[in-house]
């Protein structure tokens, strides 16, 4: 027997019915009709466009500032400082007396040695006035006659012994005489030869002997002008090294010299550049046209310009074998002394110029493992990658391509981490950092500064920022509204 359900039991079953029911619908309408994505929008990117100009190749090598001509004081003589006539640290001039040895003893053996030459010469006048040679000559004058007379008296007694009127012996006698004043004036003639010669080689013995005094008073005029010490050359002398009162110059036995203090001149200064052996040829060339330099220095305030320019002017003659190396050196003004041997500074020097090539900003430039390349966009708005020949010259933030790329091309310099090549961009002018040594507008006198965007002459608008996608709704948000009951 079937039996019926009483309105007390169906009640309940009709109340949950229309519920599943939207909650099967909502499910299926879900499922059916899904919610599209819509894609991001292309990412904005800055582009530079490369172009042409003149481009200076400047290099900045390191320099070791010197003086170019320094002296040091040295005691030449031996004795005890008496005066000091400087500063520590003043600026002397040449000729300018510095410090006095104690002179006294170089004056008392000026003095000895001026007495010797006094008997030098009047031992020059001596010998010169000297009478030996006439003396010599009449002696054998006075023989020679006595000679003539016995050689008459010889031939009378031959005579008066052929007539018989004489005697053998009378005979013999004069021939005796005669021989013996024959050696006699043979004796007066060598003497006198003897008396010319000591005559004229005592003439020059006496001279020799002044000459040897007048070289000793030389010697003693010299010993004492050292006693007296002057600035060879103009600059700024240093500490000084010995004090009033102490003993200087060589020891007895000879020895080094006392150094007593250094001069060094300060303006003009010299900079000495190490350059390598392969440069030689270009740096040749840079002192033959006298290039200017300029140079940077560290101050209190950073790096400081020194207020006047320099020029190449110096190549040594050989090359480090060690380093492989050669020694270059310029000069520069330096009236205020603000630079001291011994400074390291930074030098600038305009080593080339480049002309109308191409050039993008530096940070363009990417280097790979196949070689430097740029970021470009096509006619079509996508990204391509230029491998470029890029040089390591810089000028103003922009470098230098010496091929892979012509001058016009829209070239990527901002929101290069948001892009790959064959992506579609929005293209937009760059904004580039000034050049620090670019003046601003208002500063007076502005500089040229290169393009900062495809239209060069203006300045480059601040890159849009790209507006976020349309929000979309959450389906399972929805669903999850939908199912939940109300309160």
């Amino acid at each position: 027997m079937r039996t019926e359900p009483t309105p007390a039991t169906r009640g309940p079953r009709r109340l949950f019915l229309p519920t599943i029911a939207a909650a099967t619908a909502a499910l299926s309408g879900c499922a059916a009709e899904p919610v599209e994505m819509q894609a991001p929008p292309p990412p904005v990117v800055g582009v530079v466009v490369s172009r042409k100009m003149d481009v200076p190749v400047i290099d900045e090598p390191n320099g070791t500032v010197v003086s170019l001509e320094q002296v040091t004081l040295r005691a030449r003589v031996r004795g005890f400082i008496t005066e000091r006539l400087f500063e520590e640290g003043a600026t002397v001039k040449k000729g300018d007396l510095l410090y006095v040895i104690d002179e006294e003893p170089y004056r008392v053996a000026l003095e000895s040695a001026r007495a010797k030459e006094s008997e030098a010469e009047a031992a020059v006048r001596k010998a010169e006035e000297s009478k030996v040679r006439e003396t010599s000559a009449a002696k054998l004058a006075l023989d020679v006659a006595q000679l003539n007379l016995k050689r008459i008296e010889e031939r009378r007694a031959r005579v008066l012994l052929s007539r018989n009127a004489g005697s053998q012996e009378d005979l013999d006698r004069a021939e005796a005489d005669r021989k013996q004043f024959e050696a006699q004036v043979e004796a007066d003639q060598a003497a006198y030869e003897q008396a010319q010669a000591d005559y004229e080689i005592g003439i020059l013995s006496a001279k020799a002997q002044l000459e040897a005094a007048q070289a000793g008073v030389r010697d003693a005029e010299l010993n004492l002008s050292y006693c007296r010490m002057t600035a060879p050359i103009d600059g700024r002398i240093g500490v000084a090294l010995v004090k009033v009162g102490n003993l200087v110059g060589p020891g007895p036995d000879g020895g080094s010299f006392t150094d007593l203090a250094t001069i060094q001149q300060l303006d003009p200064i010299g900079v000495d550049i190490r350059v390598s052996s392969r440069y030689l040829s270009r740096a040749t060339q840079l002192v033959q046209q006298d290039t200017p330099v300029e140079l940077t220095r560290p101050g209190a305030e950073g790096i400081e310009e020194h207020p006047q320019s320099g020029r190449l002017y110096f190549i040594d003659n050989m090359i480090d074998e060690t380093t492989s190396t050669f020694l270059s050196r310029a000069r520069v003004p330096n009236p205020d002394a603000v630079l001291l041997p011994g400074e390291y500074v930074k030098l600038k020097i305009e080593v080339e110029q480049l002309e109308d090539v191409v050039v993008v900003p530096a940070q363009a430039v990417m280097e790979t493992d196949r070689g430097p390349v740029v970021y470009v966009t096509d006619k079509d708005g996508k990204v391509a990658i230029q491998s470029v020949n890029a040089g390591l010259t810089t000028y103003r933030g922009m470098r230098v391509l010496f091929g892979g790329l012509d001058s016009g091309v829209p070239v990527i310099v901002e929101g290069l981490q948001m892009i790959r090549p064959g992506m579609p961009v929005t293209v937009q002018p760059a904004t580039l950092a000034r050049p620090v040594e670019t003046p601003t507008k208002a500063e007076p006198g502005q500089a040229d500064e290169p393009a900062a965007g495809p239209a060069a002459g203006k300045e480059a608008e601040p890159a849009a920022k790209p507006q976020p996608a349309e929000a979309k709704p959450d389906p399972a948000a929805a669903t999850e509204a939908e199912t939940a009951p109300e309160p």
